[in-house]
């Protein structure tokens, strides 16, 4: 990976009013609730993934529209090294934001009498930095296929016609491929059960599943950014 391509990334996402605002809403929204009524918990804040499409959208399809990376891979930028710090700068990014906020719904919990358990909130904070490393490789692999920010029709469709199978699938009562269609709603957001798992709840093969999808996302990303043509000369003219 490549420091001086993830700090970029980091400004250009930081700097993007849109995006700061709409993070604003979804990370303050779920600590005004908990405020209000602390007895919520950590349910307020929900899911990190909100967090994380601020982030992750357009990762790579933004850099190819407007010209990017003819520029960037011009210069001694290997593509792999670029796929890699795009995925890593996205989901840190994220992860420090999620974790960031349960901390913050942790401490006016706290505040308000309603203190959670450290290992609760350990977990929940683990879950969070996971999730948004797994939902940025996702993104990097969607990316990569389209221009612009299309990666995200990609995830929304991809998930609903995932879904609507699922349920003609268990209407005709075909278990396996069932659980084939449920693997793969599953993988567009990868997530490790850490509170489970540590209770005993979970086993462990959803750590294998999280696992290979980070390594098959970011494999076929690179692949397909190593066989995108770019041409240099309609950039510099």
């Amino acid at each position: 990976m490549n420091a001086t391509l993830i700090l970029t990334f980091w400004r250009q996402r930081l700097m993007s009013p849109f995006r700061m605002a709409f993070l604003l809403f979804i990370v303050g929204f779920p600590m005004v609730v908990t405020l209000v009524v602390p007895q919520t918990g950590f349910a307020a804040a929900g899911k990190v993934t909100g967090i994380a499409l601020v982030f992750v959208i357009g990762l790579i399809g933004q850099d190819m529209s407007s010209g990017v990376l003819q520029l960037l891979f011009a210069r001694p930028v290997r593509r792999w090294e670029y796929v890699t710090s795009r995925w890593f700068a996205a989901g840190s990014l994220a992860a420090l934001v999620g974790v960031a906020q349960v901390v913050v719904v942790a401490l006016l919990m706290t505040l308000r009498g309603a203190a959670p358990g450290a290992g609760q909130t350990l977990a929940l904070i683990g879950e969070r930095a996971l999730d948004a490393l797994g939902l940025a490789a996702v993104f990097v692999l969607l990316s990569s296929l389209v221009n612009g920010v299309g990666d995200i029709a990609l995830w929304i469709a991809g998930q609903a016609l995932l879904a609507i199978s699922g349920m003609v699938v268990q209407t005709r009562g075909w278990m396996t491929t069932g659980r084939v269609l449920g693997e793969l709603q599953a993988a567009f957001n990868p997530s490790i059960p850490i509170g489970q798992i540590l209770n005993g709840l979970a086993p462990w093969a959803p750590v294998c599943a999280y696992l290979s999808v980070i390594a098959v996302c970011l494999t076929l990303a690179v692949m397909l950014v190593n066989r995108r043509e770019l041409s240099y000369a309609s950039s510099n003219g």
